[in-house]
């Protein structure tokens, strides 16, 4: 294509997947889905950046086979699809076994999960973990937490009902863990990530894959997407967004009066190539 042609050379988007890009049922909209190949036809870079680890990721990137590496497990793993390589990982710190002997003893009825690149092990089984499993289309393999190995993992996961989830955030406030990030990416889930760890460290790593000068967008809807979206040059999220990012947003970028629903994703592809073309 000319150069002419290309109007949106030197952009580059980098999306949360569910809640941002994935409706309810997990498809892309066919509007939205136009609107991605639009961008990328016309010079623009397109990536993922979500909380899945890469079994439950591959669908997406086998679906769009993003143009730069994506973001995995919330920002502890970089991986390059085009080349089917790890490019980055960061693991659960020494110590991790026993802060999840702790909290699991303390919260019995909270689904547990440690995910490390070759499987999803299940260390405390609910019906919130359970449903989140099979939407991600990940087999149940119980393990015992010494089995698990969570040395050996990029991040925890916790399942529960947003009561004992809110309470689960409330008792480990304050510097009670300090090896380790605890981030809130549905109303379901709390996670565990290795310090310093998030979406935005690995925003800085990818900025090494692009050309020098790209103008980067990110989107994102929930609390573990704030730290991406303070980083990008522009930020975007749908208008049902959680009000820690919808606040990062109105000072960084666009708020779409429309939901992964309805077609957020084009509004906000359109909002940002307006601006910077």
């Amino acid at each position: 294509m000319p150069e002419q042609l290309r109007p949106y050379e030197g952009l580059a988007i980098l999306t949360d997947l569910d809640g941002t890009l994935l409706m309810p049922d997990k498809t892309v909209s066919p509007e939205d889905a136009a609107a991605i190949a639009d961008f990328r036809a016309k010079g623009g870079r397109f990536s993922i950046a979500t909380g899945r680890g890469v079994q439950a990721a591959m669908p997406y990137l086998e679906r769009f086979a993003p143009d730069f590496p994506s973001v995995l497990y919330n920002g502890a793993m970089v991986y390059d699809y085009a080349a089917h390589r790890i490019s980055d990982t960061c693991r659960l710190p020494e110590g991790i076994t026993e802060i999840l002997r702790e909290l699991t003893a303390k919260f019995p009825a909270v689904g547990a999960e440690v995910l490390r690149e070759d499987g999803v092990f299940v260390l405390q089984m609910n019906d919130y973990e359970r449903q989140h499993l099979e939407i991600t289309h990940i087999p149940i393999v119980m393990r015992t937490l010494e089995d698990a190995e969570p040395e050996k993992c990029l991040k925890a996961l916790f399942a529960g009902a947003p009561d004992d989830i809110a309470a689960m955030i409330d008792y480990v406030s304050g510097d009670r863990f300090p090896t380790v990030r605890f981030t809130r990416s549905h109303r379901w889930f709390l996670e565990i990530l290795p310090k310093g760890v998030s979406k935005g460290s690995a925003l800085t790593v990818l900025r090494e894959h692009l050309p020098a000068g790209t103008i980067v967008a990110a989107a994102g809807d929930f609390d573990n997407d704030a730290a991406m979206l303070s980083a990008a040059d522009f930020a975007a999220c749908p208008a049902d967004s959680q009000q820690s990012v919808l606040d990062t947003v109105r000072g960084n970028g666009f708020v779409s009066a429309k939901t992964c629903e309805n077609g957020f994703f084009a509004d906000f592809i359109h909002a940002f190539t307006q601006k910077y073309t």
